[in-house]
């Protein structure tokens, strides 16, 4: 089984929906500029707020980097599958804060 068919299994939308809406003061505060790089990258909105309002400047690096707990595939590869985004979703939701 994939890290991605794993990840996916665990994606309920619901809670990724009112994860988001816990990042929305937090957004206010995140240079537009970083938000339409995301946009320009093919980030999805609802990651790049999260990512963003969590790690800055560097949520735009950390999508082309090799990251171990996706099985050392780039967040980025994980948005070219199907369902690869839910399954990036599921993963960022896992992530330590």
């Amino acid at each position: 089984m994939s890290m991605k068919d794993i990840f996916l299994a665990e994606f309920r939308q619901e809670s990724w929906d009112s994860f988001v809406v816990s990042f929305a003061d937090r957004l206010l505060q995140v240079d537009p500029k970083l938000v339409e790089s995301a946009r320009q990258q093919g980030i999805p909105a609802d990651i790049s707020h999260v990512l963003l309002c969590e790690m800055g400047e560097y949520a735009l690096d950390w999508m082309s980097k090799k990251v171990p707990a996706l099985g050392d595939q780039s967040p980025a590869s994980f948005l070219g599958l199907a369902d690869g985004g839910n399954a990036l979703r599921a993963a960022i939701m896992r992530m330590p804060r």
